[in-house]
């Protein structure tokens, strides 16, 4: 039984996307978990599970039923075949487990606007590969040789928790099997981003440098044309350069993709949220909001969750220029996070947005830091 509690606290926190220190972390898994199963746990239930303060008696079991829930278990019990596998070699086949994985994305056909629905698989995939780092560089070899690894894995839901690591340098074999202009559109500009992310100016002009030969056509995907315009406003911030002629482009590129965008609940802004994030990030504070505008304009207009991470940017952009466009407090957005594979990043730009200087927060800003390797983000102006 103990040992299966701490093999729950392990997957509470891989699924959270960071360690539980404080009684904030605790607030924030609380909404977490209610988001993702629909049940509410008392933030003081989890303080005493995670030892924050003393506990004198262990968790219900109605607790620790929501608690695996959450992790992606169906009971308690499951938890226990983690904790009695001393060595998971001897009942795991590694090339079998990559081998249905990747199938699952081969064989998936996803139609009209429709893709959605897929990324849940993708999600988990990522849960699991945290799990078994032993398989990730295999099975980021393999699932680059799909169509479908190559655009949802790797393109539309990027891994900004571990750019800095095993999915930045998954990216070569992304790019030895795509290497189509798209392809190098896409992996030189979202290595730019990581290299700006940890102040590596070094490589990102290498990478920066590579776009430069790669010809563009306006009727690429909205995500592939929202890194390129990206990559050049990071590039630009490093250089000191200014950004008139990167925002005109983006201005052609917008047009043309609103002109072809269907109103449906399936679709996302995914260039606005992009450009949006590289605005904000490099100090560009009312372009930026003009692109949060656009973002949540067309989730209003094509009847979507407003809960997005539009609203975690305006938030971000509301602190760094609370006199821009003074408006009335947006709701607190649930959920702060969309998928796990991010929680860290967002979690920065969240604690990043807030006022209070608290030593803790100050703490928990400095570990996640430390952890993604994201010093550029430290070190933004207030």
């Amino acid at each position: 039984m103990r040992l299966n509690v701490v093999s729950l606290k392990k997957e509470l926190e891989n699924s959270f996307g960071r360690r539980i220190k404080s009684s904030r972390d605790c607030i924030q898994m609380v909404e977490d978990i209610y988001h993702k199963t629909g049940e509410t746990v008392n933030s003081n239930t989890l303080r005493r599970f995670f030892g924050l303060v003393k506990a004198e008696y262990p968790a219900s079991t109605s607790t620790l039923t929501i608690l695996s829930k959450y992790c992606g278990f169906n009971s308690f019990d499951e938890i226990e075949q983690l904790s009695v596998s001393e060595n998971p070699e001897t009942t795991i086949n590694k090339e079998e487990i990559v081998r249905y994985m990747v199938s699952l994305f081969r064989t998936t056909e996803i139609a009209n606007n429709m893709e959605k629905v897929f990324y849940p698989i993708v999600e988990q995939t990522v849960v699991f590969l945290e799990r078994n780092p032993s398989i990730v560089d295999k099975f980021q070899r393999e699932i680059a040789k799909t169509s479908t690894g190559q655009c949802y894995y790797y393109e539309k839901l990027v891994n900004a928790d571990r750019l800095n690591g095993y999915y930045g340098d998954g990216l070569r074999h992304y790019l030895r099997c795509n290497g189509s202009d798209e392809g190098k559109i896409f992996a030189h500009s979202i290595q730019v981003f990581r290299h700006w992310l940890t102040r590596n100016n070094e490589m990102l002009e290498r990478h920066f440098a590579e776009l430069l030969g790669v010809s563009v056509a306006s009727n690429y995907p909205q995500h592939i044309l929202g890194r390129l315009i990206a990559a050049k406003l990071y590039f630009a911030h490093v250089q000191g350069e200014p950004i008139d002629k990167i925002l005109a482009e983006a201005k052609k590129y917008h047009g043309a993709i609103k002109g072809k965008r269907e109103d449906s609940q399936f679709a996302f802004p995914d260039f606005e949220l992009i450009i949006c994030e590289a605005l904000l990030l490099t100090g560009n504070y009312e372009e930026g909001n003009e692109y949060i505008w656009h973002g949540k304009y067309y989730l209003s207009s094509s009847g979507q969750d407003k809960n997005s991470l539009f609203n975690l940017w305006e938030e971000y952009a509301n602190s760094r220029r609370p006199n821009l466009k003074k408006k009335k407090k947006a709701a607190v957005s649930r959920p702060v996070f969309h998928y796990s594979f991010a929680k860290k990043y967002y979690t920065i730009i969240k604690l990043l947005s807030e006022s209070t200087r608290k030593s803790s927060r100050n703490q928990q800003l400095s570990d996640l830091i430390k952890e993604t390797g994201y010093k550029r983000l430290i070190a933004l102006p207030a």
